[in-house]
Formats: structure tokens, C-alpha cells, sequence
């Protein structure tokens, strides 16, 4: 993300700007697929993480 925005603020105003990055997928985060099935989930609910979960983003 910063070599993205750092591209941006150094490159010319007449030049295009880069795509932004595609944001880190979290634990717990609906896979792309699974997006606009469910977007109306309550709050209250707390997506469970498994350990390898975990493991896996800090790897």
C-alpha cells in the first residue's frame, strides 16, 4: 500500500494513476465468492477463527 501511494504522490499530475492494491484478505473475512450472500449479518454475530487460520495471516 505504501509503494502504491507513495507512487502516486511522486509521479506528474498529467499522468495516470496506478490501480490501487488489492486490500489483505483478513481472518474471519467472507471469501470473494461468498461475498452477496450474507451481507446483512448481524453484528452481534462473531465469525470464529481457527487456529490455522490465524497461523496462515501471521504466518
Amino acid at each position: 500500500m505504501s509503494n502504491w501511494m507513495f507512487q502516486c504522490v511522486n509521479a506528474s499530475e498529467d499522468s495516470d494513476q496506478p490501480d490501487p492494491p488489492k486490500p489483505v484478505p483478513r481472518p474471519g473475512d467472507k471469501d470473494e465468492e461468498a461475498e452477496g450472500q450474507d451481507e446483512h449479518a448481524s453484528e452481534a454475530e462473531t465469525p470464529e477463527v481457527s487456529p490455522e487460520g490465524l497461523a496462515r495471516f501471521f504466518g
